[in-house]
Formats: C-alpha cells, structure tokens, sequence
C-alpha cells in the first residue's frame, strides 16, 4: 500500500478524529466528517455511513476514520471499493496512540470519562451526549442529580491533550466540567501514532482491511491485546 499518493481516496470520519487532523489530511484524500452526535445510535450512525459509502464507489479506496463504535459501522457494505477501518472499540485507543495504553489508563481508572476539543465543543460546558436536553428540561438541582446518576460509576474525567491544537481554553473547561460532576480532573498525554499511520497509509494489523463486497462484522475487531 505504498502507493498510497497515487491513489484517490476517500476519507469518511468522525468529527471527533477530524478534529485532532484536519489539518493534516492529504490533498488526495476527499473528506465527508460528520458530527459525533451520531454515535447516540448506532442505527442512525450505520445508515449515515452506508448512505456516504454508496455515494463513495469511485474511488480507489475507502478510509473510514471510525472503530466498531458501539456496532456502528457493523453491517456497512462497500460493492465496488475496498475499505480501511481502525481496529478499536471506540475512539479513545486512537486518541492515546494505542491499545495497549488504553489499557493501561484502564488499570489505574476504569471509571473514566475522556474528553478532547471535540468532545466539549465550543458552546457551553456540557459534555456528554444528550445532557444538554437534560439541562434545558429541568433545574440545577434535578439536572445534576441525573447526570450525577448516569455518572455513578465514573470517578474521573480526563483530558486527553494529543497537541494537536491550543489546549489551555479546553483543559479549563474539562476542570469546570469535572467538578460540576462530581469528577477528579486529570490531563492525560495523547499521541499522534495511530493517526500518523492513517494518514500515511500504513494499515497493518491495527486496522481492517474489508474487501469489497464483503460486509463489516464485530469479529473482523476482534483484539490481538
């Protein structure tokens, strides 16, 4: 695959990923980034996906800057065009530049909520998917009493700083978000590893490589850790 700047590729990701590389991505590559808000679904985020590959099948290749997440992408289909995917749960593995350090911040804090850029977004200082409607449905009171409930196994929400862009507006409003949950704050380093091999094609064993007209399924993720 080292022919990779030959190829015409098209680059389908999530908003969370493009985020921390859109200043990155080859000039070869076609972007279609869509907000992270899909992933409350995982239904939504399949017919989404499936939607931009059918309109994708002249293209050399297929990039698909997602993980399972939560099935999303399984059953997603590509007839006339391979595709690459991340080998990973979710994205976090990717935001810390491996399995192997997930699961080492798993050992020392399995409760924990990580958060990047994207994931605070510039609006207000809600966090997690959907508690921006619980906000606005009841008072101060009730609303941190259900978010504090959805949160009752998380200890520790952390800021995964990869360096990709100014961090200082992002780890103030992960602090406030921290203690307005009732979490202990931590920054953690991230790491541009993985997203230094999507970029340059080298898609080995940490990535999926789906032949065309074969569909996605949740073995072909199964872990080497």
């Amino acid at each position: 695959m080292n022919d990779i700047d030959k190829k015409n590729i098209k680059f389908i990701v999530c908003d969370v990923l493009y985020d921390e590389i859109k200043d990155r991505i080859p000039e070869n590559w076609t972007t279609a980034n869509f907000e992270k808000r899909l992933h409350n679904n995982s239904k939504d985020l399949m017919n989404k996906l499936q939607e931009e590959i059918n309109r994708s099948q002249e293209y050399d290749l297929i990039v698909l800057g997602y993980a399972l997440c939560g099935k999303g992408v399984e059953g997603l289909i590509s007839e006339k065009v391979d595709m690459i995917i991340i080998k990973s749960d979710d994205c976090i593995p990717v935001l810390l530049g491996s399995a192997d350090e997930y699961k080492k911040q798993f050992s020392i804090e399995p409760g924990t909520y990580y958060v990047t850029r994207e994931y605070l977004g510039d609006v207000d200082d809600m966090i997690l998917l959907g508690f921006k409607d619980i906000k606005s449905k009841y008072d101060e009171a009730t609303w941190k009493w259900i978010i504090s409930e959805m949160l009752k196994n998380y200890k520790r929400l952390a800021f995964i700083n990869t360096d990709n862009y100014p961090a200082d507006e992002y780890r103030e409003k992960a602090k406030m978000s921290a203690r307005e949950l009732n979490l202990r704050f931590e920054e953690i380093k991230g790491s541009n590893r993985l997203f230094n091999k999507i970029l340059r094609g080298e898609w080995d064993d940490e990535f999926v490589y789906v032949k065309k007209g074969t569909k996605v399924t949740a073995d072909m993720f199964l872990k080497l850790y």
